[in-house]
């Protein structure tokens, strides 16, 4: 993902997934389902990013009585 924190801990998961008792050919179909899965993340969190930035643009007018 997107901090540091979170690559840590992915990095964490890749290591699991290594200690994983599977064929290679299993392990490399877990590893690109885990990678293609950050991906739509990334671009879901670089959406609704967008999305809130766009917000200031269309602000609530104010009532007044």
């Amino acid at each position: 993902m997107r901090k540091a924190n979170e690559r840590t801990y992915y990095s964490n998961v890749y290591a699991l997934l290594e200690q994983v008792p599977m064929s290679a050919s299993e392990r490399q179909v877990a590893i690109s389902a885990m990678q293609s899965a950050e991906a739509i993340a990334d671009a879901l969190l670089w959406v609704r990013e967008k999305f809130e930035g766009l917000g200031a643009f269309f602000l609530k007018p104010g009532l007044k009585h």
